[in-house]
């Protein structure tokens, strides 16, 4: 229980507090009592004293002529008026020898032991203060155990002419020759008592009444104190576990208001950092989340891609024996077909996860936009009105036709699908914005500039909160089985993302949802490049192909033969580097894959290069995090390739390398 209370004691600032100020106020209390105890004590004493001897000092003027004659009679009516007097218990009259000339007394008052109260039972004493008396002709007193005994000296008449004689003594060498007679007065100091003890009770009862007065104006002050320090230190403990803290009313101007006005100020902006913490933490988890979807849907891709080649690869060399226009020929056709979709969904997850790199050029997208729309009218039903809303003017944006094509036909499908029971208006509009320092705040993924704000909205059933809050994730969708594969808002967060631009949704149930894309634009002009097709390109060099995947070997060897180049194939790297260290001359090119075991390809094409400086070499990949183009060409790698390899493609490449080197 000890320990509990200097706990608390320590814990609790008020009762440090009360507790100081009480000890303060019990010392200053009881030092005061015992002050005025003590002083009036003495006062009261003072005062018994004085009184008893200038009633001795009364008696013995009053029975000077009694003490003279000896006569009892007129001794009578002065002893008896001392004797009336309160708290005397005994008034006695001597003549100069010693003799009791009239003596009256309370009768409970003798007893055998008290030898002072009797001057026949104590000669000897009595004798002593006689001749105190009559060298000192002054009154006295002597005090015992219970009484006071006042003594004073009978004077002769002559020595009391006036009344002031009483009180203000004459020389002692006159008044010493006539001494006539002693008095005695016998005071019981019980009187005393009972009045010290009720100035000692009264006293106390102050000293209690100012200590309860003095404690309970320091509980109120401590109270008025720790009150609001109370409630900031439970909301300090709230905001520590986390919790909302209202605020803390400020009743003073002083410290303390001070101090509940700053902690307020905390408070809020402790709850504005909290819901920044929050939505940094979700966006955090989104982007750890896309990332790692995208680690593996780049592992997916690169043997994805390996297989792609293989089928799509053979289906080329096969067309290439197959006469136009038969049957077998329009089901390779399909089968071609049916691969490179592949190859864009391929491509899609490598955009949604930000790995492939895309050709881009300066376009304007409302040409884009046009089309789209033109292609939608035609296979969106009548209920749904379609509008667009371009500023002239616009800038253009740096972008690959296809990605902006995928993003605006993907928002336009959905938006229709929204508004496919009821029908509704599809709006589309685009317009250049500038983005300050306080709105790009709003999309930590985006920075202060120019942007081309593409704008799609729809009247359809619009989302809740739960819904819009994983729109973006991989593989969510609303969709029934087989509309949808959850794949198209991903992939456009991924576009956007690679443009270093922004997306932003707003939807309510029942009134419709509204995306906003954000791409920076540029300064540089729209240049159009007619296309065309220029024919296959052929060679007759010799080439060294290297891949770890068999069937691509046989594949790559009949795809590049067909072209008509002399082909040296292997499947291990480092039979690879062997073949070339033993005739580095007898090779024109080096085509290699990315990754395989032992050996990667940029680590054999360095080591190839240490033996050739000038050889030319192709690396091709499906998907590899530790090399890019950028990468590649700083090692000294002259083209870089995904996968897979088409053969139209790979003849361009093939020539483009050759001829190059003939020209150095």
């Amino acid at each position: 229980m000890n320990l509990n209370f200097v706990k608390t004691f320590n814990e609790k600032f008020g009762i440090k507090v009360f507790a100081t100020f009480t000890v303060f106020i019990f010392v200053i209390s009881s030092s005061f009592t015992a002050f005025f105890i003590h002083h009036q004590s003495k006062s009261l004493t003072d005062t018994l004293i004085k009184n008893g001897k200038l009633l001795a000092g009364i008696l013995a003027y009053n029975t000077r002529i009694g003490v003279f004659s000896e006569n009892k009679e007129l001794l009578k009516d002065p002893v008896d008026g001392i004797f009336q007097q309160e708290g005397v218990l005994e008034v006695s009259v001597f003549n100069l020898e010693g003799k009791i000339l009239k003596k009256q007394e309370r009768p409970e008052i003798r007893t055998p032991k008290e030898s002072v109260e009797s001057v026949k039972g104590d000669e000897e004493s009595s004798n002593k203060i006689f001749e105190k008396l009559k060298k000192s002709i002054s009154p006295f007193y002597l005090e015992g155990n219970n009484k006071l005994e006042f003594w004073s000296p009978v004077i002769s008449g002559s020595g009391y002419s006036t009344e002031e004689s009483l009180f203000f003594e004459e020389d002692p060498l006159q008044r010493k020759d006539r001494i006539i007679g002693f008095v005695r007065i016998t005071v019981d100091k019980e009187i005393l008592n009972k009045r010290l003890n009720t100035l000692l009770l009264n006293g106390i009862l102050i000293g209690i009444v100012f200590l309860m007065i003095g404690s309970g104006v320091i509980y109120l002050v401590a109270k008025k104190i720790t009150k609001p320090l109370n409630r900031l230190t439970e909301g300090v403990k709230t905001l520590g576990m986390g919790g909302v803290v209202e605020k803390i009313p400020v009743e003073t101007a002083d410290e303390i208001g001070k101090l509940a006005k700053a902690f307020n100020n905390m408070s809020e902006s402790l709850k504005k950092r909290e819901a920044e913490k929050e939505q940094l933490e979700g966006q955090l988890m989104h982007t750890q989340k896309l990332e790692a979807i995208g680690t593996l849907a780049g592992g997916i891709a690169h043997d994805f891609n390996n297989i792609l080649g293989v089928i799509m690869g053979y289906t080329e060399l096969a067309l290439l024996d197959i006469p136009e226009g038969t049957s077998l020929q329009l089901k390779l056709d399909e089968v071609l077909k049916a691969s490179n979709r592949a190859k864009e969904m391929v491509n899609q997850i490598l955009t949604f996860s930000r790995q492939s790199k895309q050709e881009r050029k300066p376009i304007q997208i409302s040409l884009i936009v046009k089309e789209v729309l033109k292609m939608l009218r035609a296979s969106l039903p009548t209920t749904i009105e379609i509008r667009q809303n371009f500023r002239t003017g616009l800038a253009p944006v740096l972008s690959d036709p296809t990605q902006i094509h995928q993003v605006l036909m993907n928002l336009c499908t959905n938006a229709a699908h929204a508004m496919r029971d009821k029908g509704g208006v599809l709006e589309v509009s685009l317009t250049d914005v500038d983005i300050d320092s306080d709105a790009a705040a709003q999309h930590p993924d985006i920075t202060p500039g120019r942007y081309q704000r593409l704008t799609v909205s729809d009247t359809g059933h619009g989302m809740d909160r739960a819904v819009m809050k994983r729109i973006f994730d991989p593989f969510f969708t609303t969709k029934g089985p087989g509309e949808g594969t959850g794949m198209g808002l991903a992939v456009i967060h991924g576009i956007v993302k690679s443009h270093d631009g922004a997306i932003t949704v707003h939807s309510e149930l029942g009134k419709g949802t509204t995306f906003q894309v954000f791409f920076p634009t540029i300064e540089s002009k729209v240049t159009a490049e007619p296309e065309h097709f220029a024919p296959l390109l052929l060679g007759n060099e010799r080439i060294l192909f290297v891949d770890d995947e068999e069937a691509l070997v046989g594949m790559g060897q009949q795809m590049l033969e067909s072209l008509g180049y002399e082909i040296v194939a292997r499947t291990s790297s480092i039979d690879a580097l062997k073949v070339f260290r033993t005739q580095p001359d007898k090779f024109d090119l080096v085509i290699t894959d990315m990754t395989m075991p032992n050996m990667t390809g940029a680590e054999l094409a360095k080591k190839i290069m240490r033996i050739r400086s000038d050889i030319p070499i192709v690396l091709c990949t499906g998907f590899s995090e530790v090399i890019s183009e950028e990468k590649a060409k700083a090692i000294g790698i002259r083209e870089f390739v995904m996968k897979p390899i088409i053969r139209q493609k790979i003849a361009k490449i093939i020539r483009r390398v050759l001829d190059q080197e003939k020209e150095q």
